[in-house]
């Protein structure tokens, strides 16, 4: 990619990235090093000139999203979370099988020949030779291929052997932009010894554009893709038939990538805009601030200048000349005016981008891709945001271990400002589930329609695995400001716990579906243990006050608001023997150490799953506030005959307690004075083995430990 800047000697670090997902998902944009277009000139030729020869057809390369946005089902097993709406075109089979032929439902027009009818494979071909009998095996080779029927669009190299693995049919929009998409569900990776992995075709009223989605795999594939005209002649996606699928283990459109196949000749001079690169809200104080778009030229034609445009809410364009460019076909130049703009006011702006007058006074041959806007919203005031965690989890489920593994590295990298908010909600399922699973957890699952786990909602959105959470995309949701600023306290005083939440609203929130929720959760738990080989568990939930469903707040001026609310966790503590079991939080709790109580307290509108701001608190005890660390160590630790207790600080009037892992207090001591460098000696031969909980206290002042003795 390549990086130009009008002004390079001006450099705002004042500006902060503050890029939404839509802006996220745009890192997946395939970018072709330019060191490598010398290597592949030729190839590329000649890839263009088999299809303006013969196909009169040419791909662009993969862009992120579903085509037109018009899909945007989950993807799911048929019979398994996938809409009821989806056709079933063939069921699974151990041989490579034809579906019964198909009617396209509208005008479509393939390799400039009207196309009414076609038949799909079970190894990822569609054809529009409906009078073929010959079925490709699931091994990919290079196209053009004599295995292929004329007239194909190929995603060759996967299988319909297993369970779950059909070819459905679905047709959306409206005429005259209707889509008809084939979706490969489920079907087998051969390439890979196993695994699932769903692709579609999709055919395009008007446009007669051809798309392949790259959608969802476990263990990624290789596979050929391409359109096939002859044996002879074919429009081959680079790097086939040995081509990595590029889409994550995510069930929603978010992660997918799509390729496109266009009818025609490819044009000489063809710039597309990609992305207006800008933050989503910039502070005033801070202009003039640059204006900068991402362009990938999609034309034959090496381009080395051209004019870089930009109009805000429709003024009279603004234009910068750039000149010593060198972008080949399918490059991307990143371009910036340096910073050129100061906004009149706080307010929204539309930013519109686009190129003209390449290499010095040629026109843009393919109007339909110049331009693209964004919007900008520019404020004089916000606040940091702490991201809200919500994962689905399970102490059945083996990938769950993994994911829970990085999650809480990565949280432990990011402890100094409690940069963010984690709540688990443990699941009924896979198996028994996790016997610590809750009622309201399941009614949190669906509310975001989460059907699989592990599944990790940040902010409510993302939902993706945890194991794919990465520094990159934390620091992603941390740099969208927030405008409202949000406090949790909280004291425990037996089985009750009082809480107190301040928010401070910066700017008036007018949604009448604001909500906040706050939820009781134990900080690490060991009684859950099921199947999956975890032996601790953190953030886990145990109430929502008042319940799943929050409390409805509505419209908030701008300004201070406080909320007051209690909750006394009744009867006494009981390990569930499922999760079809759950606790009756009328009679029992699954409290293992109430001291261990923590608040996550978060602002979120109800309607569109949006979470403007969190807060939490996890260090609370008894009536005292403000409490402090306190500094001791435990060693041996794992224990067997006696353990010490090691003071790294002078204390006065000392409290210590053992507990073990229901909540029991089996050991207690209280003494006058401790010094720094002084070791208590405790007696626990007479313990069972296990794991416990030392919690030190002190005047103002708490810390808690586990201990293992075995």
């Amino acid at each position: 990619m390549n990086i130009y800047q009008f002004n390079p000697l001006v450099i705002n670090k004042n500006l902060y990235d503050f890029n939404l997902q839509k802006s996220f998902n745009r890192i997946f944009l395939l970018e072709i090093n330019k060191n490598k277009m010398k290597k592949i000139t030729l190839l590329l030729a000649l890839v263009f000139v088999s299809a303006t020869v013969f196909g009169q057809m040419y791909y662009l390369p993969p862009v992120p999203g579903n085509p037109g946005n018009l899909n945007t089902d989950n993807e799911y097993p048929n019979g398994s979370g996938l809409d009821a709406s989806w056709t079933i075109l063939q069921g699974p089979s151990a041989t490579p099988t034809w579906s019964a032929t198909q009617t396209v439902p509208f005008p479509f027009s393939f390799n400039g020949t009207s196309a009414t009818s076609y038949k799909v494979s079970t190894t990822g071909i569609l054809t529009f030779t409906t009078t073929a009998t010959s079925v490709p095996t699931s091994t990919p080779a290079a196209l053009p291929s004599a295995s292929i029927p004329d007239n194909s669009v190929c995603v060759w190299g996967i299988a319909a052997t297993g369970s779950n693995d059909n070819v459905m049919m679905k047709t959306f929009g409206t005429a005259p932009n209707r889509q008809q998409w084939i979706f490969f569900t489920s079907h087998t990776n051969p390439s890979t010894g196993g695994g699932w992995s769903y692709w579609s075709i999709v055919l395009e009223e008007t446009t007669n554009n051809v798309y392949i989605v790259d959608q969802r795999h476990s263990g990624p594939p290789t596979v050929s893709l391409g359109l096939q005209f002859s044996s002879t002649s074919a429009v081959s996606v680079m790097g086939s038939p040995a081509i990595a699928a590029m889409a994550g283990t995510n069930e929603t459109p978010s992660d997918n990538m799509h390729y496109t196949f266009v009818n025609g000749v490819q044009p000489a001079y063809d710039m597309s805009a990609l992305s207006v690169e800008m933050p989503n809200y910039l502070i005033l104080n801070q202009a003039p601030f640059d204006v900068s778009g991402k362009l990938m030229n999609l034309g034959t034609t090496t381009i080395t200048d051209l004019d870089f445009n930009y109009s805000i809410n429709g003024a009279a364009a603004v234009t910068t000349n750039f000149t010593g460019l060198s972008s080949g076909t399918f490059d991307t130049d990143s371009l910036s005016t340096g910073p050129s703009w100061t906004p009149a006011a706080v307010g929204t702006y539309t930013v519109k981008i686009w190129a003209s007058n390449l290499n010095s006074g040629n026109a843009d041959m393919n109007n339909s891709n110049d331009t693209i806007t964004k919007i900008v919203n520019v404020v004089d005031n916000f606040v940091v945001r702490r991201p809200l965690y919500e994962t689905f989890t399970s102490s059945t489920c083996p990938p769950c271990v993994p994911a829970n593994t990085n999650m809480e590295a990565l949280f432990n990298n990011n402890t100094n400002l409690g940069e963010q908010s984690s709540i688990k909600y443990q699941m009924s399922w896979p198996g028994s589930g996790d016997p610590y699973y809750t009622d309201e957890g399941g009614d949190r699952r669906v509310y975001y329609g989460v059907n699989s786990v592990p599944n990790v909602a940040i902010d409510g959105g993302w939902n993706g695995n945890g194991n794919g959470l990465t520094q990159g995309i934390m620091d992603q949701y941390k740099s969208v400001p927030s405008f409202v600023d949000l406090e949790a306290k909280h004291t425990i005083s037996g089985q009750k716990v009082d809480v107190q939440i301040d928010a401070t609203f910066l700017n008036a929130f007018s949604s009448s579906s604001n909500t906040l929720h706050v939820a009781i959760v134990e900080n690490i738990t060991y009684q859950n243990i099921g199947t999956n080989g975890e032996i601790e568990f953190h953030h886990v939930m145990k109430k929502m006050l008042p319940d799943a469903n929050g409390t409805a707040i509505g419209a908030q001026p701008q300004g201070l608001k406080n909320w007051t609310m209690s909750y006394t966790f009744n009867g006494s503590y009981r390990l569930s023997n499922s999760a079809a079991d759950p606790i009756n939080h009328a009679t029992e709790h699954s409290i293992e150490n109430f001291s261990n109580l923590g608040i996550i307290a978060w602002i979120q509108d109800a309607n569109t799953k949006e979470v403007f701001q969190s807060a939490s608190n996890m260090q609370s005890i008894g009536i005292l506030e403000n409490v402090e660390a306190l500094d001791f160590s435990v060693y041996p630790n794992p224990a067997n005959d006696f353990v010490n207790i090691r003071f790294n600080e002078n204390n006065t009037n000392v409290s210590i307690e053992l507990i073990n892992a229901i909540g029991q207090t089996v050991y207690s001591e209280s003494i006058e004075d401790t010094y720094m460098g002084e070791s208590i000696e405790l007696n626990t031969s007479k313990l069972k083995t296990g794991i416990y909980i030392v919690k030190v206290t002190t005047e103002g002042k708490l810390t808690s430990q586990k201990l293992v003795i075995e």
